[in-house]
């Protein structure tokens, strides 16, 4: 009987120490997602902005980043720093065709442990306020990031329409691919799924004021929780004309998982040097 009892209490602590795994395993596994989110004043640059070129060309010209990574209160950086420099090396890959390459002007940081969890609404400002070098990409990594609605993302960048050069990154998230899609955004490429401007149609007859505007990238319903193992879209829906979607997976823009994520469209490329000859000009 006694060792019947034995048996009971040995089941229950490891069935509990079990259903505490399984409960913390799929928090720590999520994938918060991107908060880039295009506001009145993006859409008001947008709708203002005239494009200087219509076609691939290339710009022969090195854009620097600066890097700031925030210590926890321990001193931690918790930052593979050959992960950001594979980032930068994929850039310069991905935007070889235009001749733009990027480089790391520095990597700091920052003591102020203060600063490694930032909510969009109160501290952020006072971190880029105090770490920011003019006229270069700035990215900071830290270990929470906040939107405005207070739900934890992985990173998110400044639109053209800001004032300021700014992507921040959480670091649990750090990962070349994100990198890629928050350079996307910050030359002026929106989700190849947006909706500001309008539901883009699958037949394409919109796609130049509607969805991500660009015309060679499908339309697309949003890809979260519709693509394979095998970057296959499984997803069902229907556009506003009864016509299914057939988006790819493989764009930086869209939230196909990160390892399908592979290219820039060339409409993506031309929006995106439109952004460096007019507004990104100032950058060295």
């Amino acid at each position: 009987m006694i060792f019947n009892m034995m048996k009971k209490d040995v089941f229950t602590v490891v069935f509990s120490i079990v259903t505490i795994i399984i409960s913390f395993f799929p928090i720590r596994a999520q994938q918060y997602p991107c908060g880039t989110t295009v506001d009145q004043g993006q859409k008001n640059f947008e709708n203002t902005f005239v494009d200087s070129v219509s076609q691939i060309v290339q710009l022969n010209r090195t854009i620097h980043i600066t890097v700031y990574i925030t210590k926890n209160n321990q001193g931690q950086t918790d930052v593979n720093l050959a992960t950001v420099n594979a980032s930068v090396t994929l850039l310069n890959q991905l935007l070889d065709k235009v001749k733009v390459t990027f480089a790391l002007a520095s990597v700091n940081y920052i003591d102020n442990y203060h600063f490694d969890i930032i909510h969009m609404t109160t501290n952020e400002k006072y971190l880029i306020a105090q770490n920011y070098t003019a006229n270069t990409i700035n990215i900071y990594f830290v270990s929470e990031l906040y939107d405005a609605a207070e739900q934890q993302i992985c990173g998110y960048t400044y639109y053209p329409s800001k004032s300021k050069d700014v992507i921040l990154i959480n670091k649990s998230c750090l990962n070349e691919a994100f990198i890629a899609e928050q350079i996307g955004h910050f030359f002026n490429l929106y989700h190849t799924h947006e909706t500001t401007f309008g539901n883009e149609l699958v037949n394409r007859s919109n796609c130049s004021i509607a969805g991500d505007l660009c015309c060679d990238t499908p339309a697309d319903p949003g890809l979260t929780g519709k693509v394979a193992a095998n970057c296959q879209y499984t997803g069902t829906g229907t556009d506003a004309n009864s016509n299914y979607y057939t988006p790819t997976t493989n764009n930086y823009m869209s939230l196909s998982p990160l390892a399908c994520r592979c290219f820039f469209s060339d409409e993506q490329m031309i929006r995106m040097l439109n952004c460096m000859l007019k507004t990104k000009n100032h950058l060295w």
